[in-house]
């Protein structure tokens, strides 16, 4: 069997093993000749195209001094990238395509570290174990809020927008800053949960809802009597309270604070709820609570996490909100660090509920469609029928079909490629998808007729009206975001000399917006990413700014082909699913490593290839089930230890 340069390159670095680069290709006799022969033209001393030049490269040594630009050559060599197909570069034979791609990954391929261990401050550079303690996202903030008190009520709206960083995700401790505006913020959210829960003592508990009675309960479980002091009362409610809100048993010095504060509200006449809610608001915005915070070892070095810390750090990867009952047991008996236990409670938490967070939270960024309805709108005197309900139908459509994938043990390729979605009344409509009636949106197996246009993420309004203009399609955009959300692909930012295209797709001195396209795209400047980029939203041309199926644009039929730089052509969403599912092990990856990312709350670097290698073979193994990806990340030793040093 003949295997692909791809296939080669995949399985050398995919490898655990930690033998020596092969010995049975001489970089200075077989790999320096074919980067002369089709290389050094364009990245030698007198162009340097992108900066890049490989003439220094002259021995093995040098190349393992800077790893990171023979990745960068392994990825464009792979994607048939460089050379150029078009312009007078000459392309190298399949097996000379091999044999240079096969060399890089034997020979950078491995760090050269050992997967099993972890960060230190001297070996940061190649391990990156490390995770700071950061704070609550504002999604984290409010279901920590409504599994703490038992309501809904999102007090973490009025908090300010949280930032991405890392693999482009809010739960990246580095972007997570405390300011000012926050400190404040956090106070008038307090507040509003206490003024649901613990008011001011006024109104009876009989007046209340149901709802409201129940989260009065779980905070006020003791009360004065003629056995029982307010001052007693009142510890044993701040300590159950702060139990849960810190996601640990919390310390008696801890607690005596608190009881301060209720015993000076006391003195000053307050009454018992008045005097208690205070003492409670200090938990609310204690960093405590607001933070993830993990406690240092009396050592320096590398220690395995305890058992309530890692009840944390698997609640808010899978479910975004603190641990439950059953966790807060677990870490009790100190049987949450067994591999066997770990295995099983994240197999029971993704049949919780709660885990449609990944959708909403994991899901949501990945896709870049938060902004959709809001920053993100088509413009409404084109697209009258555009309005907030559909932009939330949409968004729905694409966290709840995530979410059913991850949570329901699907093959993650269900994401490029389904029969099913989630649909409304409203979205079916605009889908041109009969027989759906309702605004709730469930799961729906698509018909035949839309299987074609509509399986998988690629079919999505949300997905196809947000990397598109105003007045509108983009393939550019389109394009962009199938090569870096699918295939894990880096696009620069364009030249800043380059010329905007016009923001309509009506024809301007009889050319189409394709044909001006090709135009811009043929400048030399342009060529080497619109090549990649242009061809995979063309694919996606039969979908307008909104998401709806067309056939003709500005008059004319659409032209919805496209040539990879590898030469395979399709037309179509359907042949453009195909050719991804061609490239499924590009998404895999691309996908364990957003995954592990989010999972670990920061950017990832080489050491993390051992973990994400892990997660694709296990995926190999089991049909590319989406459990297997979770197990192999929280068993992984990034997720389950970190460094400290004192």
């Amino acid at each position: 069997m003949r295997l692909s340069p791809s296939l080669i390159l995949f399985l050398i670095i995919a490898s655990q093993s930690t033998a020596a680069p092969t010995t049975q290709v001489s970089f200075e006799g077989q790999i320096r000749p074919l980067l002369g022969t089709y290389c050094l033209s364009c990245h030698g001393p007198e162009k340097k195209k992108g900066d890049l030049d490989l003439s220094p490269f002259n021995n093995t040594a040098k190349v393992l001094a800077d790893k990171d630009v023979w990745y960068d050559v392994a990825s464009r060599l792979e994607n048939h990238d460089m050379p150029p197909k078009k312009g007078k570069a000459k392309q190298p034979t399949d097996q000379e395509r091999a044999l240079l791609l096969s060399w890089i990954g034997a020979t950078v391929g491995h760090d050269q570290v050992d997967c099993s261990k972890i960060a230190t401050d001297e070996t940061q550079r190649f391990y990156r174990g490390h995770v700071m303690s950061r704070r609550l996202t504002r999604a984290e903030y409010n279901n920590t809020i409504r599994d703490l008190i038992g309501l809904d009520i999102h007090p973490g709206n009025i908090l300010p927008e949280d930032g991405a960083g890392g693999e482009g995700f809010d739960t990246v401790g580095d972007s997570l800053f405390i300011s000012a505006i926050q400190i404040e913020k956090y106070l008038q959210a307090a507040d509003q949960v206490l003024d649901v829960v613990v008011p001011d003592g006024t109104r009876g508990q009989g007046e209340m809802p149901p709802e409201i009675a129940e989260a009065r309960k779980r905070i006020l479980q003791s009360l004065p009597d003629k056995n029982t002091k307010p001052s007693a009362a009142a510890k044993t409610n701040l300590t159950n309270f702060a139990r849960r809100a810190f996601r640990r048993p919390p310390q008696p010095t801890e607690i005596d604070r608190f009881v301060t504060v209720f015993d000076r509200a006391q003195e000053r006449k307050l009454s018992f709820e008045a005097s208690l809610r205070l003492a409670l608001k200090g938990i609310l915005i204690s960093p405590r609570f607001l933070f993830l915070v993990e406690p240092e070892p009396e050592k320096e070095g590398v220690y395995k996490l305890g058992d309530y810390p890692l009840a944390s750090r698997l609640s808010y990867f899978l479910w975004s909100s603190m641990p439950d009952d059953e966790l807060f047991k677990l870490a009790e008996e100190k049987r949450l660090t067994d591999t066997e236990t770990l295995r099983q409670q994240v197999r029971r938490m993704l049949k919780d509920p709660r885990s449609r967070a990944l959708g909403e939270n994991f899901g949501g960024q990945w896709l870049a469609i938060n902004t959709i309805g809001g920053a993100s709108r088509p413009d409404a005197k084109r697209f009258p029928e555009f309005n907030d309900l559909l932009a939330a139908a949409m968004r729905d459509e694409a966290t709840l079909f995530v979410g059913a994938v991850l949570c329901e043990d699907h093959s993650l390729l269900d994401l490029i490629d389904s029969d099913y979605t989630f649909l409304n009344d409203r979205l079916a409509k605009h889908y041109a998808i009969p027989g759906i009636k309702g605004s709730e949106m469930r799961k729906v197996q698509l018909p035949e007729s839309a299987r074609a246009s509509r399986g998988g993420l690629l079919g999505m309004g949300a997905i196809l009206t947000s990397t598109s203009y105003p007045l509108r399609t983009s393939p550019v955009l389109r394009g962009k975001w199938v090569m870096e959300q699918i295939l894990g692909g880096k696009v620069p930012p364009p030249p800043p000399t380059v010329p905007s295209l016009s923001t309509d797709d009506a024809k301007i001195n009889g050319l189409t917006f394709r044909q001006r396209l090709e135009q811009h795209r043929s400048q030399p400047d342009c060529a080497a990413c619109h090549q990649k980029m242009d061809p995979l939203g063309f694919g996606l041309e039969n979908f307008d700014p909104v998401g709806r199926w067309r056939t003709a644009v500005a008059g004319e039929p659409v032209d919805a082909h496209g040539e990879l730089p590898s030469g395979e052509k399709f037309s179509g969403p359907a042949e453009l699913r195909h050719a991804l599912m061609q490239r499924r092990q590009e998404f895999l990856r691309t996908f364990c490593r957003k995954m592990l990312g989010y999972a670990l709350g920061r950017g990832l670097d080489r050491f993390d290839d051992c973990v994400i290698n892990d997660c694709l073979k296990a995926l190999e193994a089991n049909d590319d089930h989406s459990s297997l990806l979770f197990e192999q990340i929280v068993l992984s030793v990034p997720f389950r230890y970190r460094y400290s040093k004192k």
